[in-house]
């Protein structure tokens, strides 16, 4: 029972096709697996290879060198998220501290202008103070005592706080209060 005869010539002719088939995907498979094999030694190779010289590269050259070297690089702005947040927290301050001084600049240029306007309206009210106190001497005594007597309190009392009294309010508008 084991010697099995063809039963047709054709079923022998398909037998011996499929071995030779067979025979040719064996000897295939065996390149193939070879070629494999020597493709991962080579990768192998370059991997050690690879280490060795970053190793040496390494030990001659410091790694704050490279990673400083790394952030100057335009490479380094495409891809933010290779930051730090310490870098970020950095920029961050650098920005805002940027804004501050800008800031303060402002202040003192308006702080500037204000002492300005300040001088500006002393002296205007310095000026007109002087020909009303002339103005009122030169007019009859009843009309004068009543003026002369009001500049002169205001005058008291502006000597005894060491400032001069205020003058009057003009029809413009204040700058320094934001209207809410």
């Amino acid at each position: 029972m084991s010697d099995k005869k063809p039963s047709s010539p054709l079923l022998g002719w398909f037998e011996a096709g499929l071995g030779l088939m067979a025979d040719q995907i064996t000897e295939v498979n065996k390149q193939v697996q070879q070629k494999v094999s020597e493709s991962q030694q080579s990768l192998d190779e370059l991997a050690s290879r690879g280490a060795e010289v970053e190793n040496q590269l390494l030990k001659a050259t410091d790694p704050n060198q490279w990673l400083e070297l790394w952030r100057q690089s335009p490479l380094h702005h495409w891809l933010p998220s290779l930051t730090t947040p310490k870098q970020k927290r950095a920029m961050r301050l650098e920005a805002l501290s940027a804004k501050v001084d800008l800031l303060v600049e402002q202040v003192a240029l308006l702080a500037a202008k204000q002492a300005a306007d300040k001088a500006a309206a002393d002296k205007k009210a310095a000026a007109t103070s002087t020909p009303r106190k002339t103005a009122a001497k030169a007019t009859s005594k009843p009309a004068g005592t009543t003026r002369t007597a009001s500049t002169k309190t205001a005058g008291k009392t502006a000597t005894s706080t060491g400032k001069r009294a205020p003058a009057k309010p003009k029809a413009k508008p204040q700058e320094t209060e934001p209207k809410k």
